[in-house]
């Protein structure tokens, strides 16, 4: 993980830059912004890769008053791509550096970028890790079951994603009145026409927090210990899995969102809140973490990390 805060230096007019060179050698991108929504206009953020030499700039993701917009960005003899939530490198280049560029647009103000972070990783590389975490402690946060199939939505079956976040939200604020359906429709990805897109709902997670000292990102982890350090310090964390995962209310052949919100040592189960049950109390499941781990490495380990900076 790469995590930039942004200062006055870093300023320059209607756009703030960021550079890591000599970085460690990756395929994938996923690039997380921390920022309130702008009041008027939008940012547009762009992305250049170091494969040997700097990719031209492309166009990642827009964020605005009232809509957000992944997109499909590649170039002629280009050994990058952006795609929907990810910069992959392509025909076998590695990187090894890379620059983010946010330009305010139609009246934003630059100025309410707070920070940027960055998952430079190998996904292909990326395989269970079980039987091999010897965890003395239990954990359990008070996170309370919201499900996605509850809601009186025409499009629940696909609001894993905003579901499993705002639960987070509402925990992490002590607050139980965010609307799980508008803050999917923030999360929406109006060029792809989704509402799973990772960064957007990390994105609009800073937005409603609403808390200068926290910090939101995108991240594929490297083991569970991170999630348990996670939860230690007292943070649930929501990670993509896929199917099948025995427990589970369906097959997730397609990949699904929970949170995860504790560890029993002693039955060595993860505890979830999975929205995909029927009701709020049905939510709140345990998963054999052998068959948690399995289902999580289909999705190459992504999850949705939050932490308070001001404690580190």
């Amino acid at each position: 993980m790469h995590h930039h805060y942004v200062s006055n230096q870093n300023i320059d007019n209607n756009s703030c830059w960021w550079i890591e060179q000599d970085t460690h050698s990756f395929e994938e991108l996923l690039v997380t912004w921390n920022a309130m929504r702008p009041k008027y206009g939008h940012y547009s953020i762009y992305v250049s890769v170091n494969t040997g030499k700097w990719s031209p700039w492309l166009l990642y993701a827009q964020w605005g008053k009232n809509f957000q917009k992944g997109f499909i960005s590649t170039k002629e003899n280009t050994a990058v791509r952006v795609y929907q939530d990810a910069i992959e490198t392509l025909g076998g280049k590695i990187g090894n550096g890379f620059r983010v560029k946010i330009i305010a647009e139609n009246g934003a103000d630059i100025s309410n970028i707070r920070s940027i972070h960055v998952c430079a990783s190998s996904p292909s590389l990326i395989s269970p890790k079980t039987n091999a975490l010897k965890i003395n402690t239990s954990y359990l946060l008070d996170v309370k079951g919201l499900s996605q199939m509850a809601l009186m939505d025409e499009r629940r079956n696909r609001l894993c994603s905003p579901t499993s976040t705002t639960a987070i939200v509402r925990f992490l604020k002590n607050e139980e009145n965010l609307n799980p359906i508008l803050f999917a429709e923030s999360c929406w990805d109006s060029s792809f026409d989704i509402f799973g897109n990772w960064v957007f709902n990390v994105a609009e997670a800073f937005n409603q927090i609403r808390n200068p000292s926290y910090s939101c990102w995108v991240e594929r982890l490297d083991s569970f210990q991170n999630i348990l350090e996670s939860l230690k310090e007292g943070f649930p964390v929501v990670i993509s899995v896929r199917g099948p995962l025995p427990g589970s209310a369906q097959p997730y052949k397609s990949g699904h969102l929970l949170s995860v919100i504790g560890f029993d040592n002693k039955t060595n189960e993860a505890i979830c809140m999975d929205p995909a049950f029927d009701n709020d109390k049905e939510t709140r499941v345990r998963y054999k973490l052998d068959d948690l781990l399995k289902a999580w490495s289909r999705r190459k380990n992504v999850a949705y990390i939050f932490r308070n900076s001001m404690k580190e």
